[in-house]
């Protein structure tokens, strides 16, 4: 069963994103307001008080470009997927591109520390409000070299159960403990899984775009409630940026 699946599923997150020369490793290396991006730091949405999202669907095999949406009360519970699946989409997400929210600005000094699949970029961004504490970042991982084997369907289709087995090898990669269920919702117009997750150090709402060999990570995080409204309000603007193909 796939809606209670944050339990089992505990669905999402890679790795770990930590500021060089942060609390693990000393002082930010040069910067004490970068952020590193890959992993784990996360960003997104899965809260209520998230970025919106596209209504959740679960798609059958169709043309990724134009997928068809299944009934709204029928795609907000994956367990009711009627032998569904997760599409994935046939673009190059190594191309993938999005724009910088209000309100913040490049970070540097952070490293992916525990990268889930090959590492092909990061991209991470700050408030420009200096009195944000570092590790409160949105961010950007593109990874490739996925491996679906004989799981995908000529049309790409993933069963949901591959796609939670493959998740939560993620979040056991990273220690990472889910907050929220996983939901299904769209980035770039294409199929996605979002979902709230903790770590020591900070929390983070995360997306995951799949394609039969990369994976863009949105994640935006929060080290204190008390910062958490700024990094949604960017990470909403962020999720709504990304543009791929």
């Amino acid at each position: 069963m796939w809606a209670a699946a944050t339990a089992v599923l505990a669905l999402l997150v890679p790795t770990g994103c930590q500021l060089v020369g942060g609390p693990e490793d000393g002082q930010p290396d040069g910067s004490d307001s970068s952020a590193e991006g890959s992993g784990d730091t996360s960003g997104g949405d899965g809260a209520s008080d998230g970025p919106a999202t596209i209504p959740p669907q679960l798609l059958e095999c169709g043309d990724p470009s134009t997928p068809d949406k299944v009934d709204q009360d029928k795609g907000t519970d994956p367990d009711s997927s009627d032998d569904g699946g997760l599409l994935l989409t046939d673009t190059d997400l190594t191309t993938a591109s999005w724009s910088m929210p209000d309100g913040f600005q490049e970070a540097f000094g952070y490293v992916e520390d525990n990268p889930v699949e090959t590492l092909d970029q990061i991209w991470v961004a700050e408030p420009t409000d200096s009195t944000v504490p570092s590790l409160n970042v949105v961010n950007v991982v593109v990874y490739t070299g996925l491996d679906w084997g004989p799981l995908a369907s000529e049309c790409a289709q993933v069963p949901l159960d591959a796609v939670e087995e493959r998740l939560a090898g993620y979040r056991d990669q990273i220690g990472a403990e889910p907050l929220t269920d996983a939901q299904m919702t769209e980035v770039a117009g294409l199929p996605a899984i979002t979902q709230e997750v903790g770590l020591d150090s900070y929390d983070y709402v995360g997306y995951w775009l799949f394609s039969r060999t990369d994976l863009v990570h949105v994640y935006c995080q929060w080290t204190d409630a008390q910062y958490r409204p700024v990094v949604e309000d960017g990470c909403a603007d962020l999720v709504a940026s990304v543009r791929v193909g």
